[in-house]
């Protein structure tokens, strides 16, 4: 399929009628098999090997921050060499590491195992929504993000669940999840069918092209939005709760991951129908009220008198993350070329990275000097000034 007729011979067909669809929702599934999956078992490590919660909070950090540094360089080579050419190692990789942190008989071992895996992750979860926007367009795109985001949230309510059941086994089951990046891989090898983009002009006119299409465009304000969208989760939400839940109720890794999934269930929920939603209102809109919900979801948190009420907000949460991702992430892809979205949206996904690297450490220090209160207080604020600040740039 060439560069130019890939997303207008997707508009003649229904979007859940093409098959590459459901091969990004297999990538999707293993991007964020690596954190959401662990996240329920963290307290349970960090008394297996008797470290504190900060250092507990670091195995997240170690697997996000090669994402950082490695994205944009990885987004870079998929425009130029093509989409396939990175992503398969990277799933081998991914699959691998992840695997082999089962074995880990350190905290000091297992830490860097999550770094090796976490460069196995770093163009996974940039890639999946970069191939939907060189596949869909207009509408079309939006409806694809949602239905990406849905699945995303289905992955992100099982594999909680699913991590903290399977924990009865020992700390390390979750991580053999990862071997399922292997089968994934021969999938996109033999069956992915996507647009690839022309390497044409010097690797100088492909870099200027790339700032051009940043500056004159509003990916600067979308790029703040998604490093705020990504703290308030990876801080308050899949960080923090789970030591919230075990102050306060039970130290059950279980019911940990059942109030985690009542995020991803609302989540699913909204993200399927951000298409629709689009149609009817401005994503610039509905992105902006997204950010008032997440603040009066954190702010519902720490306030919690059951298990119930914690379970509420964490719905309310959800909402608020179904709503603003797909959106967001659509517009951003829609401000870049194919021929250079692979470095838009890679840039984007270091901005994740970044978030999902500092978040855990940011939200443990707001932990030890304010409290619960003081994370979730903190982080609402945060929420609202990003959404009076987007009011004001993306009007």
């Amino acid at each position: 399929m060439s560069k130019k007729t890939g997303s207008a011979h997707q508009a003649d067909t229904p979007v859940l009628r093409n098959r590459n669809l459901y091969i990004i929702f297999c990538i999707t599934l293993t991007a964020i098999m690596g954190v959401s999956s662990i996240t329920p078992v963290l307290p349970l490590i960090a008394d297996t090997f008797d470290i504190s919660v900060g250092r507990a909070a670091l195995l997240i950090t170690a697997y996000t921050i090669p994402g950082v540094l490695l994205t944009p360089v990885l987004g870079v080579l998929a425009d130029r060499i093509g989409r396939k050419l990175v992503l398969v190692p990277s799933m081998l990789l991914f699959g691998a590491a992840g695997f082999a942190c089962a074995f880990a008989g350190s905290y000091e071992t297992l830490l860097l195992l999550r770094l090796v895996q976490g460069v196995g992750s770093a163009a996974i979860g940039a890639l999946n929504v970069t191939m939907i926007g060189d596949i869909f367009s207009g509408n079309q795109r939006t409806e694809a993000m949602g239905y990406n985001a849905g699945v995303l949230s289905v992955g992100a309510t099982l594999y909680p669940a699913i991590g903290g059941a399977i924990a009865v086994l020992g700390w390390y089951a979750p991580f053999y999840l990862p071997l399922l990046a292997f089968p994934t891989a021969l999938i996109i090898i033999f069956y992915l069918e996507n647009p690839e983009p022309e390497r044409s002009g010097t690797v100088r006119a492909y870099f200027q092209a790339v700032f051009v299409n940043i500056r004159q465009n509003r990916i600067l304000p979308m790029f703040l939005a998604t490093l705020v969208s990504f703290i308030l989760l990876y801080g308050p939400l899949l960080t923090i709760i789970p030591f919230l839940i075990e102050a306060r109720f039970t130290s059950v890794s279980f019911v940990i991951g059942l109030v985690l999934s009542a995020a991803s269930v609302a989540n699913g929920l909204a993200s399927v129908n951000a298409g629709r939603l689009t149609r009817r209102f401005k994503g610039e809109k509905i992105v902006i009220v997204s950010f008032a919900i997440y603040a009066l979801s954190l702010l519902a948190m720490p306030a919690a008198p059951n298990l119930w009420w914690l379970g509420a907000a964490s719905v309310l949460y959800g909402l608020a993350q179904g709503l603003n991702l797909p959106v967001l992430i659509s517009l951003i892809s829609g401000e870049a070329r194919l021929e250079n979205r692979g470095a838009i949206m890679s840039l984007n996904g270091m901005v994740i990275k970044l978030a999902q690297s500092v978040s855990p450490i940011f939200a443990s220090l707001l932990l030890g000097f304010g409290g619960f209160a003081g994370v979730y207080i903190f982080c609402a604020l945060m929420a609202l000034l990003t959404g009076a600040w987007l009011a004001v740039r993306l009007r």
